[in-house]
């Protein structure tokens, strides 16, 4: 009990300071911005969407067949992490140099790119280091509600600063800026997983090779039907999570002279992102993640559709977008991986972590077809149709079998 509840305090170190560090690069409100001072349009936003959001396809599982096999994931862990505080870094020393806007563009989408891979990297090793590190049901669920609560406060806190910066300084400046705090706070962040005491997992047994697991995927698929439909639904509500650095882009075309708008933005999703976390831990510990997971679901149903009419409106009353959105960017950070943890065991959990990230076809494709859609059909085809693919990630959400 002594190691779990060190275990504990060394994740929540984590998440706070990761959270601070996430205010202010924040992947559905900053960096979109930044993609579009830099020069980007629809269809380079599409691009970074699917770097940041979802990845190279088979990342996820080519670095869970790697890891499966390893008695300890901290290592690797550590790795990532620092890779990840090291592309931060460059990010926000280039935008200050005086390299050609076009090159200073490649760069910064280059190394998002090594940033996203480090991340998959990384958290393949965490959800598994998660599940030995906090062993009990009960201790998992208390500990997903403290880090939600936890980190969303730091996260409110830090996104007041961010606002200032990005109101404040001028274009580069400001973002360089922004990306220099992220770094040195992942760095802080990091330190706590030094902190954890982890249990080596036994591997006397073979483990398959990436060609293995990728051809016995259909046939985990179909002994698991859990595993089975957490992955069709993470896809269907995946459409929800795509769209919205898009809402940015909308806002872009709906206001085009309004100013100080991303920072107005990040903080409202950071406001809504901490007052979801209470109501969120109240259901997760009374209900457990489905519960959760419903309530995520209908506002992701709704936003879409809500940001067509608003669009209409004015800059501050299309803002009530970004504060839903904290809803639903809380409850996914609260239960997807908690569901996960749930319906694996410590052998097999970093394999269905690659498995479900390999799979996440929505979120590593889409965004590139969304941003050529609207680019030439525009919002009003493409909202909808998220709202669609939602209500049908309903049916698959009650066929999950977890306890309350």
């Amino acid at each position: 009990m002594e190691n779990i509840k060190r275990n504990f305090y060394a994740f929540i170190w984590h998440a706070i300071f990761l959270a601070i560090a996430s205010s202010f690069i924040e992947i559905n409100t900053v960096i979109p911005s930044l993609i579009l001072k830099a020069g980007g349009g629809e269809i380079l936003l599409g691009i970074v969407t699917a770097i940041t959001v979802g990845v190279p396809l088979l990342a996820q599982l080519f670095f869970a067949s790697f890891l499966v096999s390893k008695k300890r994931k901290k290592p690797y862990l550590l790795t990532g992490i620092y890779l990840r505080i090291f592309s931060l870094l460059a990010i926000g020393l280039i935008l200050t140099s005086s390299i050609p806007d076009k090159m200073l563009l490649a760069l910064i989408i280059i190394i998002i790119s090594i940033f996203s891979f480090s991340g998959v990297f990384a958290g393949v090793s965490y959800t598994d280091l998660l599940g030995k590190s906090i062993p009990t049901k009960e201790i998992q669920r208390k500990f997903m509600s403290y880090r939600q609560i936890s980190r969303s406060f730091f996260a409110l806190i830090s996104a007041f600063l961010a606002k200032y910066i990005l109101n404040t300084l001028n274009y580069p400046k400001n973002y360089s800026n922004m990306f220099l705090i992220a770094s040195f706070s992942l760095f802080i962040a990091s330190l706590g997983f030094w902190l954890i005491k982890e249990k080596e997992i036994d591997t006397n047994k073979k483990f398959p090779s990436f060609i293995e697991v990728v051809k016995n995927i259909p046939e985990i698929l179909s002994k698991d039907r859990n595993l089975l439909n957490y992955v069709i639904f993470s896809n269907l509500t995946g459409f929800g999570l795509i769209i919205i650095p898009f809402y940015i882009l909308l806002a872009k075309n709906s206001f085009p002279d309004a100013k100080n708008m991303i920072g107005n933005f990040l903080l409202l999703q950071m406001i809504g992102i901490v007052l979801a976390s209470i109501v969120w831990g109240k259901i997760l510990h009374k209900k457990g993640y489905k519960h959760v997971l419903f309530f995520c679901s209908v506002m992701g149903i709704v936003l879409p559709i809500l940001s067509l009419f608003l669009s209409k409106t004015t800059p501050y009353i299309y803002s009530i977008i970004f504060l839903i959105s904290g809803f639903t960017l809380s409850a996914r950070q609260m239960s997807f991986e908690g569901v996960l943890i749930e319906i694996s065991t410590h052998e097999n959990r970093a394999l269905y972590v690659g498995i479900s990230g390999a799979l996440n076809i929505v979120t590593a494709i889409l965004p590139l077809i969304i941003g050529t859609i609207i680019k030439y059909l525009g919002f009003n085809l493409v909202m909808p149709f998220v709202s669609a693919m939602i209500i049908i990630s309903l049916y698959f959400l009650v066929k999950i079998e977890l306890h309350t």
